[in-house]
């Protein structure tokens, strides 16, 4: 049976599959950045709602004992929490690369400020589940990139603290530069 890490893994490399269909008709460019449309919202929708499950499922791997992992539904409060309380300089520095592109994004940037920041990303996202026709044009290139390297970083710091691989790889998306889970980077410096 697959471990939480790799099937959230697995998502995201299916996500990305629809991010790649739709890069073949949109160039990703920050030029296209207000380009919108239904296959933007269809994956804005998911990556924000697998977003949100890979955050619970990192929470229970990282630290068990937050909130983010104990209560019923957290929500990004929770979420945003727990990473500035255990993984803030990895996930404030973590740069997300678009190959075949000049894009690169650090999503969680502002968390480094603090844990009462807001993402524009995520309330896009909640804007478009919940008031699609009144925000349809945030359903847009820049929204779906901010979300699904938000995602990348989150599942790959999973697998991370989860102490598992990644099990396949990504076509278009790629770490930057990224600072090692405090339990890694203990194990690697100790080489």
């Amino acid at each position: 049976m697959k471990s939480a890490a790799q099937l959230h893994w697995d998502y995201f490399l299916l996500l990305e599959k629809d991010l790649i269909a739709i890069s073949e008709t949109l160039e990703l460019n920050e030029k296209n950045y207000d380009s919108f449309g239904p296959r933007l919202a269809q994956l804005i929708l998911a990556t924000g709602s697998e977003l949100d499950v890979a955050l619970k499922s990192l929470a229970a791997v990282l630290c068990p004992q937050h909130e983010a992992a104990t209560i019923e539904n957290p929500n990004m409060g929770h979420f945003k929490s727990m990473i500035s309380q255990y993984a803030c300089s990895q996930f404030a520095t973590a740069r997300v690369a678009f190959l075949r592109s000049e894009i690169v994004l650090i999503p969680w940037s502002a968390i480094a400020d603090s844990s009462d920041c807001s993402f524009i990303w995520w309330s896009n996202y909640n804007n478009i589940k919940h008031k699609r026709s009144e925000y349809y044009e945030v359903a847009n290139l820049k929204t779906a990139l901010e979300l699904i390297s938000a995602l990348f970083v989150v599942v790959a710091y999973l697998c991370e603290a989860a102490h598992e691989p990644f099990y396949g790889f990504t076509q278009i998306i790629d770490w930057e530069s990224h600072e090692h889970m405090p339990s890694i980077a203990r194990n690697v410096e100790s080489q």
